[in-house]
């Protein structure tokens, strides 16, 4: 069900022609497989993973896009 899921949000994010929505099925698809991995016991992965991959890469992104921006 949760590789399902990621698979969507993975195409979600391929797809998708804004950024700011891009980069919320990129978190989305995250915290699945984080699910995925806490259900399957490794903890201490999950834990790693939630911190760097949902919470700093996310925030970087959000920077960039912000710099980056092309004033319209």
């Amino acid at each position: 069900m949760f590789l399902i899921l990621f698979l969507g949000a993975s195409i979600l994010v391929v797809l998708e022609d804004d950024l700011i929505n891009a980069l919320v099925f990129l978190a989305l698809g995250s915290l699945l497989l984080i699910m995925l991995i806490y259900l399957y016991r490794a903890l201490d992965v999950a834990l790693t993973f939630a911190v760097v991959n949902s919470a700093a890469t996310t925030i970087l992104f959000l920077v960039v896009i912000k710099k980056l921006e092309v004033k319209k």
